[in-house]
């Protein structure tokens, strides 16, 4: 199996990381944690979701978050839209890249973002009709419970294809496949993932994994070996949907980094460096564990790292 020479890392820790906790983190701490990420060499973070305060209070400082971030160089921050208010507002506040939420189960659907796919999808055309004024902006879309449901189980094949061909309809060209409650497993994640590539050789795909179940690393090995180049982590393996029973932490960045270096697949990151990241969060967490085990058990004795960029 031939797999990527380099990997492309979206760091989502600040948006997927901090969602489900109930401390709320300062706004100056978070654009501190973005700033020490940016510093380890990741160069895709997913800074904050504007979605409405009542829904995640974490997030009623996005804009705030924003305006702290936008100085930063080399950096391409994307912010998590579930509707064209949000789509707007995170444009206004300075955003380029927005990543809009969606599931294939409908159940997940309306339990979080409180609507039918039917209109997550006429809301998605809206939010890319805005490219006409803002000839800069991206738009990735994030397609929630492709591995399984928490409401539904078992998603079919044939909903996971047909909800891509809508959004491939509309224009977009990069997805990210998302496992929200950590129900995919090796075998099924390489099915899907393959008929996935070869009926929409177009797209892009990126894949988001939770590691709830502990499969997440040995899911993103696979994609690997598919020949997927961009994976969604979070610093910690913090992370989970507050809409989703059940649903834990994503892969730990610091986890999917010591592994892709490793094997001699690039990164650009430098762990030292992301510790760094790591130990902030910590310190400033109350009683929130992090999970990575890296992080936890420290690199191998005698083990040196030197950071090889993209």
């Amino acid at each position: 199996m031939k797999m990527p020479q380099e990997v492309y890392i979206v760091e989502v820790g600040p948006r997927d990381g901090l969602q489900n906790i109930e401390q709320f983190l300062e706004t100056e701490k978070k654009v501190q944690l973005i700033k020490l990420l940016a510093q380890s060499g990741l160069r895709r973070i997913e800074a904050t979701s504007f979605v409405h305060p009542k829904a995640i209070p974490q997030f009623r400082d996005a804009k705030e978050i924003i305006s702290g971030i936008l100085g930063l160089k080399d950096v391409q921050f994307s912010a998590l839209v579930p509707n064209l208010v949000g789509a707007k507002n995170a444009l206004e506040s300075g955003v380029k890249e927005l990543a809009f939420v969606f599931s294939i189960s409908e159940s997940h659907n309306k339990n979080n973002v409180n609507r039918t796919r039917e209109e997550s999808v006429q809301e998605l055309e809206k939010i890319l009709s805005l490219k006409k004024e803002n000839p800069d902006m991206k738009v990735r879309v994030s397609l929630s419970t492709v591995f399984g449901c928490p409401f539904e189980g078992k998603v079919k094949e044939e909903e996971i294809l047909r909800y891509i061909g809508r959004v491939k309809d509309l224009g977009a060209t990069t997805i990210t496949l998302s496992d929200t409650v950590g129900y995919g497993n090796p075998k099924q994640v390489r099915q899907i993932i393959k008929s996935c590539l070869n009926q929409f050789p177009s797209i892009t795909f990126g894949v988001h994994f939770h590691n709830t179940r502990g499969l997440g690393l040995a899911n993103a090995l696979v994609c690997l070996e598919e020949g997927i180049m961009i994976f969604d982590s979070s610093i910690g393996g913090l992370g989970g949907c507050p809409f989703a029973p059940g649903a834990t932490g994503n892969i730990s960045t610091e986890d999917l980094v010591f592994m892709l270096d490793e094997m001699g697949i690039r990164t650009g990151v430098n762990i030292e460096l992301l510790f760094e990241a790591s130990r902030f969060l910590q310190n400033n967490l109350k009683d929130i564990p992090l999970s990575s085990h890296l992080f936890k058990a420290g690199p191998p004795k005698g083990w040196s790292y030197v950071c090889t960029t993209l």
